[in-house]
């Protein structure tokens, strides 16, 4: 118990001298799929609330694809792993985000989780684009069109670089280890605190863990 109570004061102290700390950014990139049970649960569960918390420290990159296949160089389209209505939520948030580029991390993950719950853009229903603040006609147009075809195809690239064996797969500062991958899906938030130095949304973070487990 004493042991715990001095690791409490360490968090609490490192809350206090992080109000000086320009923020160190940390770049996680998210390879996942739309229709993915797996990629939903992290989304809701994990990212959400990590982005969150972590806005300020985190550079997002976030690649729909997974383990879909492109055809003869994408000229016979997609293959992907739920069937074909998850390549077209692949593509519609391909397009969707490719439009939110200067939007913020906590944007552009909030329209992904309107999507894998709802799995609208699968079904070419344009409500969780809307809600985004996007043009659905717009994003339509890029799906239907070979920028949609050119923004799966760079997503196929970027996934075939880390050889994902399992979806989602998480990557910080763009390495793929399969000891952060194991960590990040089960605690993404714990993960990057752990790279992150004197960030006091981190020494909160860790002092209520450190609370719930007094109590």
């Amino acid at each position: 118990m004493l042991q715990l109570n001095k690791l409490v004061l360490v968090f609490i102290l490192a809350l206090k001298l992080a109000g000086s700390y320009v923020p160190e950014k940390v770049i996680v990139t998210v390879y996942y799929e739309s229709q993915c049970p797996d990629s939903r649960r992290f989304v809701e569960g994990q990212l959400l609330p990590t982005i969150k918390l972590l806005h300020e420290y985190i550079t997002l990159k976030l690649v729909p694809f997974g383990k879909a296949k492109s055809i003869r160089h994408g000229n016979g389209g997609f293959k992907c792993q739920h069937g074909p209505t998850e390549c077209t939520g692949n593509i519609v948030q391909s397009c969707a985000l490719d439009l939110m580029q200067e939007r913020s991390d906590l944007e552009k993950v909030s329209y992904v989780e309107c999507e894998m719950q709802t799995e609208a853009g699968t079904r070419r229903d344009m409500r969780c684009v809307t809600r985004a603040g996007l043009s659905g006609r717009e994003v339509l147009q890029c799906v239907d069109s070979t920028a949609g075809l050119i923004l799966q195809l760079d997503h196929e690239y970027q996934t075939k670089l880390i050889r994902p064996s399992f979806i989602p797969t998480i990557t910080i500062n763009r390495v793929f280890d399969q000891n952060v991958q194991n960590s990040a899906f089960q605690d993404l938030t714990g993960t990057v605190c752990s790279v992150l130095r004197n960030a006091a949304p981190c020494a909160r973070y860790y002092n209520t863990l450190a609370l719930d487990y007094v109590y």
